[in-house]
């Protein structure tokens, strides 16, 4: 057989039985029901790439919005937004969030996020189209609700904030995305 073809037939079926048993095996001797977060359950990246920051983001923190199958914006960590002029947009957050570190999610933990990321040169890797202007700005007006304020009218303004990952302070006051080595958040992610 060829370097990673697949078994046929009754070969294939037993094949699958294993992978199928063993992954069941493994994920049997791991349960022994919750645990509490500590250094033996923490995300470990192995892929080298410079784009698994994607990966890493999009699983371990929320956004203000989200796309769905159709493309179409969906309620995350806001739960609603409308535009209040064409340089303003408001924001209610979702109420009840808690971080993973037991942290309380509110309008100051969203506008700690966009301060730390627009206070770099290039926020984003993919390309500076999906950065903010540096005079745009957000206002905390209650726990849960944001005023976004933008120097110039910006129609990706809510798409951009799919972009936008949301960490607990905690996040943000002992490491964020900054590179322990660089000591820089500059292409670190």
């Amino acid at each position: 057989m060829r370097a990673g073809a697949r078994p046929a037939g009754p070969s294939r079926r037993r094949f699958s039985l294993l992978a199928t048993a063993t992954v069941f095996a493994l994920a049997a001797a791991g349960s022994g029901g919750a645990r509490a977060a500590g250094p033996d359950n923490t995300v470990t990246v192995v892929d080298p790439s410079p784009v698994n920051w994607l990966s890493i983001t999009w699983n371990t923190m929320e956004e203000a919005n989200r796309v769905d199958f159709k493309g179409l914006q969906q309620p995350s960590l806001a739960e609603s937004w409308e535009w209040v002029d064409p340089k303003t947009l408001k924001l209610n957050l979702r109420k009840g969030v808690v971080f993973q570190d037991g942290q309380k999610f509110d309008a100051a933990a969203f506008k700690k996020a966009f301060d730390k990321v627009q206070s770099w040169k290039s926020p984003h890797p993919p390309g500076s189209f999906l950065n903010y202007d540096k005079d745009d700005q957000m206002e905390v007006v209650d726990d849960n609700t944001i005023l976004f304020k933008m120097a110039k009218p910006d129609g990706a303004a809510f798409m951009k904030l799919r972009g936008m990952h949301v960490g607990s302070n905690a996040f943000w006051d002992k490491l964020g995305f900054v590179s322990p080595t660089k000591q820089s958040a500059e292409g670190n992610w």
